[in-house]
């Protein structure tokens, strides 16, 4: 009877710390955020300008879709916020979804976005980021469009990243207030 005890307890230690070692694998090669780290993603601040560096430049500029792909979550979500009269379109897609998008929309014109203000609100390993943005179709121009940019992030140990983005646009029906303008403040 020992002997059977002794056998089985073995076995089930064998078994446990093996699935003690197989976890512990586990968890140290799947970040929620992905397998790449790049600087950018080290802190909230850092990984916002990236975005925006990011999307902007002139028609003929290469831009690093690469780099936006790691600053997002593998699953994240984009959505725009379109108004066609009294009518709110939303159209939420994936991130290769958005470079498609942006390759159509601005392979002809150039596309810069600037960030005018933000604030923060960080909670342990999540935080919520609006931004105000201004669009230009150069950096010597003009803004022709202007709005409010929502994104949740997450930090999953070892950098932050994009679990989604929303943005609207201002309108003549919700014009960016000088509160919203100011969020830092």
């Amino acid at each position: 009877m020992k002997s059977i005890v002794k056998r089985t307890f073995k076995y089930q230690f064998i078994a446990t710390l093996a699935c003690t070692i197989a976890t512990s694998a586990y968890a140290e090669t799947n970040y929620f955020c992905g397998v790449d780290n790049p600087k950018q993603a080290a802190q909230i601040e850092t990984l916002i300008s990236a975005l925006y560096d990011t999307v902007s430049g002139r028609p003929e500029e290469i831009k690093d879709w690469h780099l936006l792909k790691q600053l997002f979550s593998p699953e994240a979500m984009i959505t725009p916020v379109f108004h066609k009269g009294d009518d709110v379109i939303t159209q939420p897609g994936s991130v290769d979804q958005f470079i498609a998008l942006n390759k159509r929309l601005f392979k002809d014109v150039g596309f810069f976005e600037r960030e005018v203000s933000q604030k923060i609100f960080k909670f342990g390993h999540m935080a919520n980021v609006l931004s105000v943005y201004e669009s230009r179709r150069s950096p010597e121009l003009a803004p022709y469009a202007r709005g409010v940019n929502s994104f949740q992030l997450l930090n999953d140990g070892r950098r932050w990243c994009v679990l989604s983005v929303t943005w609207d646009s201002e309108s003549e029906k919700h014009p960016l207030t000088e509160q919203i303008l100011h969020l830092s403040d």
